[in-house]
């Protein structure tokens, strides 16, 4: 509501032209959408395809292009597609989903160098942010939880259960509350 209120100002004295204002707001979050599933996917593709750092031509192709195909898709998608054009939450919440799961991945990267914490108080935080949003940000949370355990301990299969289980926990409690608080 209030970035929706922000782009409203943008009308300036055309009442007219709010509803197009918000559309706007829509369009912009769900871009931004599309590129952060495109470095998520390309962050993805480079760990299976590229082994030891060891860049070849057709390695980046296969890595940009596996990022292309993927966002385009999604992009192209009926469900998408119609969130993006209108001037609801879904745009937002959708940006806001694919903003956390790619903060995830940059603190994979580097959770062994000092501050690394910081990017998982900055994914706490748009969590939080996006709860206000929509509830769809909670589904994030097994991701999360999964890429945590398999970057700070050795992958068993009653570990992977452990962290199963505190996840769907975690994810509990997020619906229980969001759920009491509406």
């Amino acid at each position: 509501m209030i970035m929706a209120r922000l782009f409203t100002l943008l009308a300036g004295d055309h009442p007219e032209q709010v509803a197009k204002m918000v559309n706007a707001m829509s369009a912009l979050a769900s871009a931004a959408t599309i590129l952060f599933l495109f470095w998520t996917i390309t962050h993805l593709a480079r760990k299976i395809v590229i082994k030891k750092d060891e860049y070849t031509s057709s390695s980046i192709i296969a890595v940009i292009g596996a990022g292309v195909v993927g966002a385009l898709a999604y992009t192209f998608s009926d469900t998408f597609w119609f969130s993006a054009v209108e001037g609801e939450v879904y745009a937002t919440s959708s940006l806001f989903t694919a903003l956390v799961f790619w903060a995830i991945l940059k603190w994979e990267n580097v959770a062994d160098q000092p501050y690394s914490n910081r990017w998982l108080v900055f994914i706490a935080y748009l969590m939080g942010l996006s709860i206000g949003v929509h509830l769809l940000n909670l589904l994030a949370i097994p991701a999360i939880v999964l890429v945590y355990y398999f970057r700070k301990y050795d992958a068993t299969k009653a570990g992977i259960i452990k962290a199963l289980i505190i996840s769907a926990s975690f994810w509990d409690q997020s619906c229980t509350s969001s759920y009491r608080a509406w």
